[in-house]
């Protein structure tokens, strides 16, 4: 976990910078203390506070176990498939549009 925190920053501005909002959330069934352990050993202390996904969302969006992970979101739907692991920019960059313009082929939700 301690390696991708570190990659966190870079996959979060490169998401920023292909339009997405970015926000972060750690896997619920990570105590506490492994998790600042890990934040401290990253070296990224702003983390610290991260909020914990509750496990019904994390267990249905396939996030359990996953460290890091990225769920891309339209009309409050999840793509089906989340991006798990970390990878060089381009590939992310590319990977990310890829399931936006996959939920984009989907109708929104309407609201009543």
């Amino acid at each position: 976990m301690p390696y991708a925190l570190q990659e966190w920053p870079r996959l979060a501005r490169v998401a920023q910078s292909a339009g997405f909002a970015v926000r972060a959330w750690r896997d619920p069934r990570v105590p506490q203390a492994e998790w600042l352990a890990a934040v401290q050993a990253s070296g990224h202390d702003d983390l610290r506070q991260t909020p914990v996904m509750h496990e019904r969302y994390a267990l249905a969006l396939g996030l359990l176990n996953h460290a890091p992970s990225s769920v891309v979101l339209r009309c409050g739907q999840a793509h089906p498939w989340p991006i798990l692991g970390v990878m060089p920019d381009a590939p992310w960059r590319q990977l990310l549009l890829a399931r936006a313009a996959a939920l984009k082929e989907l109708a929104c939700p309407p609201t009543d």
